[in-house]
C-alpha cells in the first residue's frame, strides 16, 4: 500500500531533463528541478484598460509538480504526470514540506500544525476552518503557491500591453495551434484535443515564452487567492480577496475544453478541501 506522506512525494519525484535554456536568474531545486525567473511587470488583466496589475519578480516551477501520491492511476499515465487529487490544503502543506527539506523558511502557518512532523493522513479532506484560516509570511524565502496575478502574468509569458490577457492559450501568437501547447479537451470536440481520459507527462507540449510548460492544460492549478471579484483600477502584488469560502484554480486541464485554456479564464471556484482527477499545482519562490 502506498505511503501517503508528503515527504515521500518529494523524494519520489523525478527531475526531468531540461528542455529549455536556463537563465542565470533561474533557480534549480534538488527536488523539483528548475524554477524559471519571471520578471516584474505591469499588465492589463481584463478588457478595461485602466484595470492593471503590477507584480514583483519571482521564480515559478517549470513544470507542474509531478510524481505519484496522491494520484489515481485511472487519470495518470505514470510518475512523470502531474500529481492530482490534491486539494488546496495538500498544496500548501507540500510547499512547507519542500521549504523545510531545502532549508528555507516556510511561508504558511496553520494554527496547531507542525509541518515538520505532519503526515499526509493528517491533512484534511473535509472542510476545515483551521486550515481555511492559514496565513502567509510574504517575506519568507520558501516555496508557496502563486497568487492569481502572478499566475496570469507568467501564463501570458510576462508580456505587457493590452493583448496578453486575451491569449487563447499560453504561447499563443494568434496563428499557432493550441494542440501544440496544451493537453486539453477530452470532454470536448476540438481539433488537437486529447483522446485519453488522463493527463500526459509534464512538459509533453511546447513551453511558453518564459519556458514554462502546461500553463494551459494537463491539470488545473491551485492558486493562493480566495475567490472574489477583481478590484477596479491599478493594483500592485494583489493577494486576492481578503476572505472567502473558495480558492482560485487556474489553467486548463486534460478534461476541459479549449475555452478553459485561455490566459484570462478563471476556473469555477471550489472549496479548498475538494480533490479532482484534473487538479494539481505548481510552486513559486522569490
Amino acid at each position: 500500500m502506498k505511503r501517503k506522506i508528503l515527504g515521500i512525494l518529494i523524494v519520489m519525484m523525478v527531475i526531468v531533463s531540461m528542455a529549455f535554456g536556463q537563465s542565470a536568474k533561474d533557480y534549480t531545486s534538488k527536488n523539483i528541478g528548475i524554477l524559471k525567473y519571471v520578471p516584474s511587470g505591469t499588465f492589463q488583466r481584463d478588457a478595461t484598460a485602466s484595470n492593471t496589475s503590477t507584480v514583483s519578480a519571482f521564480r515559478m516551477s517549470q513544470y507542474e509538480i509531478f510524481g505519484t501520491d496522491p494520484s489515481s492511476a485511472m487519470y495518470s499515465s505514470g510518475t512523470s504526470d502531474p500529481v492530482h487529487n490534491t486539494n488546496w490544503y495538500h498544496a500548501i502543506a507540500f510547499c512547507n514540506k519542500l521549504s523545510i527539506a531545502e532549508g528555507f523558511t516556510p511561508v504558511y502557518s496553520v494554527s496547531g500544525v507542525n509541518f515538520a512532523t505532519l503526515t499526509y493522513a493528517a491533512i484534511p479532506t473535509k472542510r476545515n476552518a483551521t486550515w481555511d484560516a492559514a496565513t502567509a509570511n510574504w517575506s519568507a524565502n520558501g516555496y508557496r503557491l502563486p497568487t492569481e496575478m502572478e499566475w496570469m502574468w507568467a501564463a501570458m509569458g510576462a508580456t505587457a500591453g493590452t493583448t496578453g490577457y486575451s491569449k487563447a492559450f499560453e504561447g499563443s501568437t494568434g496563428s499557432n495551434a493550441i494542440g501544440d501547447y496544451a493537453v486539453y479537451g477530452y470532454w470536448g470536440t476540438e481539433v488537437g484535443r486529447t483522446t485519453t481520459a488522463r493527463s500526459n507527462p509534464v512538459g509533453s507540449k511546447l513551453p511558453n515564452e518564459l519556458g514554462l510548460y502546461d500553463m494551459s492544460g494537463n491539470v488545473l492549478e491551485w492558486n493562493w487567492d480566495c475567490y472574489g471579484t477583481y478590484p477596479k483600477g491599478a493594483v500592485t502584488d494583489y493577494l486576492g480577496a481578503a476572505s472567502g469560502a473558495y480558492r482560485v484554480r487556474r489553467g486548463g486541464s486534460w478534461y476541459g475544453i479549449a475555452e478553459y485554456c485561455t490566459v484570462a479564464y478563471r476556473s469555477d471556484y471550489r472549496s479548498p478541501n475538494v480533490q479532482y482527477g484534473d487538479v494539481g499545482f505548481r510552486v513559486v519562490r522569490p
